[in-house]
């Protein structure tokens, strides 16, 4: 898959699972109708099984791989999604040690913030979509973070020492948490990854088809169950790469749904 339809048309995201099924199992008829060919035109035709499992090893070993990596981008994902929705409404609660202007200022921030968040994914066509929602974000972090600047100093004399202590460690997790968030955003392994896996699972399916013409070992219920397995596969992976595309909403944004409720 090109890494340029995936930057300039982030919609192609959701379709990329089943165009990988489509190329395997038109592959694989190809490597059965070329394996019917020779058998037809040839005395003797030997499949190696030597090489034909080096193939399948190495296929096997790439997938393994890039579902590893998917998992461990998801799994980032999903913990930082939980850090953003506890520091948000952490640094909201504690905003009742402000001034009650400051505290007013600070929270209407700070509901913005997480109506920009739940948004970055919504409506982007193309990589620069996204990169104007999260400058949007930013822009936002900046002010909270400077409106907490000037108002904690102002805070009552009675909450002046909650307001150091506890109000300004959470706007520092509040600050890292959304700047991680901004990061893993983009954090996705290189496209040539994404290729050779493609390439890999192709030239399987394409000596699968011909094994099994060349050998008669036709077995399609067998083949049907390699293709459906293979396409789940695939499923999995880019739905844990890419969760924005591919999960649902509200299952994906939970939490922040959830302090969305509590914060209005």
């Amino acid at each position: 898959m090109s890494s340029y339809l995936i930057t300039n048309h982030l919609g192609i995201i959701k379709y990329a699972p089943l165009i990988f099924l489509l190329s395997i199992i038109i592959f694989l008829l190809f490597g059965w109708l070329y394996g019917r060919y020779r058998i037809r035109t040839s005395k003797d035709v030997i499949v190696r099984d030597s090489l034909a499992t080096a193939i399948f090893s190495l296929s096997a070993l790439v997938l393994g791989f890039t579902f590893s990596g998917s998992n461990d981008h998801f799994n980032q994902r999903m913990n930082n999604a939980r850090n953003e929705a506890v520091s948000i409404e952490r640094v909201y609660q504690s905003s009742k040690y402000l001034q009650a202007a400051d505290q007013a200022a600070v929270q209407r921030t700070l509901r913005e913030i997480l109506n920009t968040r739940l948004n970055v994914y919504k409506d982007i066509t193309v990589l620069e979509d996204l990169n104007i929602h999260l400058d949007a974000l930013n822009a936002q972090l900046t002010k909270v973070n400077e409106e907490l600047v000037l108002g904690i100093p102002k805070a009552p004399q009675k909450y002046k020492e909650f307001a150091d202590k506890i109000l300004s460690p959470q706007l520092g997790q509040l600050l890292e948490a959304f700047s991680n968030g901004v990061l893993q955003s983009k954090n996705h392994p290189p496209a040539i990854i994404e290729r050779f896996l493609f390439i890999l699972l192709c030239v399987g399916s394409l000596l699968s088809g011909y094994a099994m013409a060349v050998q008669k070992e036709e077995d399609w219920f067998l083949t049907f169950l390699y293709v459906g397995l293979m396409g789940f596969a695939i499923l999995v992976i880019f739905s844990l790469e890419f969760p924005n595309q591919l999960f649902p909403y509200d299952v994906l944004n939970a939490e922040l749904l959830r302090v969305q409720e509590r914060i209005r």
